[in-house]
């Protein structure tokens, strides 16, 4: 699992450096719409800025997913669930695999409960949900061998306000099941959405973060397709078209798709193809969506109603600080990740004495990170767009 990651990470910062340099856009639709892409957070201001220093207790090699939630951040890697208090300080750890009770053989998600104050992991191979108390305590085990047999490719699951979980899933093969929802009260599982397309036998998600909770709302993302949708009770109707877009696959296109992968997305945006979004967050004052993970971001305004598309741009010139691969929100907060590598190469290229303040806390962080150092959290507080 370790190898496919590090592999798609190189295939995909190769690619966004292909794409970025070939494929302009020349269409102009202003300030309200998809069309028209702008430079990495052009014209952006910002109300703060934060940055968190991940403690080395627990050297984090990769990150799958994110969460904040009660002032605390949890890490989830493809073997372990991490947490840390938002000095950058080490909590402690969830869990571990095993075949014990209250162990897992695979960790294919994990929600945060703040009403409980508990974390549950999930083995969807095994059909086992294991409960944790903040501090780490194991407090029960859940077994629904529905699970086992229906959600093997589990990915992530957002707990909703009536107690159920919406999952998110793999696809594999012309198994298209793309979300689902569980009832954890008694194992039961309906059938929510497929994707009309198949794999070749590999098992591919189709982003990393496909759904998001925000104030009680369920909100999700498919596949090239241009609209956000929210989920109504058993039903999901649109809540936002993003205007501007053009060139999306039809139904029929998709059903075609028979080899679906890592990279079919990219292929078509470089034939100018709506490719779709990846994964989509919210804050008290912003809709923030990700574009083919982490190759373009479009974030919408929900105070003015202004929308912009921009560019993760690997040059950036550092007039103004530039917004990193955003992976989660907190409150009104973005969170952008960067590993000490990038953050290291990053800061070669800045000014050595910014007058933005923001590019100053930036360099100076740099300048006590070594390569053995963890992740790097970038906290944004945007104030307009």
């Amino acid at each position: 699992m370790k190898s496919i990651t590090v592999f798609k990470a190189a295939a995909l910062s190769g690619l966004i450096a292909l794409f970025i340099s070939g494929c302009g856009n020349s269409s102009k639709s202003g300030e309200y719409g998809y069309k028209e892409l702008y430079p990495n957070a052009d014209k952006i201001t910002f109300d703060d800025f934060r940055i968190v220093e991940l403690s080395k207790d627990v050297p984090l090699s990769s990150i799958s997913k994110i969460t904040v939630e009660d002032s605390l951040i949890f890490f989830c890697s493809n073997e372990c669930l991490y947490s840390f208090n938002m000095d950058g300080s080490f909590n402690t750890t969830y869990g571990m695999q095993g075949r014990a009770g209250n162990e897992y053989i695979n960790l294919s998600a994990y929600y945060v409960d703040k009403d409980t104050k508990q974390v549950c992991i999930i083995d969807g191979s095994l059909g086992k949900l294991l409960y944790f108390g903040y501090d780490g305590s194991f407090i029960r085990k859940q077994d629904f061998e529905a699970l086992n047999k229906k959600l093997n490719f589990l990915y992530d699951v957002r707990l909703l306000p009536d107690g159920r979980l919406f999952a998110h899933n793999r696809i594999f093969n012309d198994s298209g099941l793309l979300f689902a929802i569980i009832d954890i009260n008694d194992g039961t599982i309906t059938d929510f959405k497929s994707v009309p397309f198949s794999t070749a036998n590999t098992a591919e998600y189709c982003g990393e973060h496909l759904c998001n909770l925000f104030d009680g709302h369920l909100y999700y993302l498919l596949p090239f397709d241009p609209n956000i949708y929210v989920l109504n009770g058993d039903k999901g109707t649109v809540l936002r078209e993003i205007p501007g877009v053009e060139n999306v696959p039809t139904e029929k296109e998709l059903e075609g798709i028979t080899d679906y992968n890592f990279f079919t997305g990219f292929n078509m945006y470089n034939e100018g193809r709506f490719a779709g979004f990846s994964g989509v967050f919210e804050t008290d004052s912003l809709i923030f969506l990700n574009e083919l993970e982490l190759l373009n971001y479009y974030i919408i305004d929900k105070n003015s109603g202004k929308q912009k598309r921009y560019q993760y741009s690997l040059d950036d010139d550092f007039k103004t600080l530039p917004i990193k691969s955003i992976k989660a929100t907190y409150k009104d907060w973005l969170i952008g990740v960067i590993d000490p590598m990038n953050l290291i190469q990053m800061c070669e290229d800045m000014p050595k004495n910014p007058s933005d303040p923001y590019l100053k806390k930036i360099l100076d962080t740099a300048d006590k990170t070594t390569i053995e150092s963890n992740p790097v959290l970038l906290f944004y507080k945007i104030s307009s767009i």
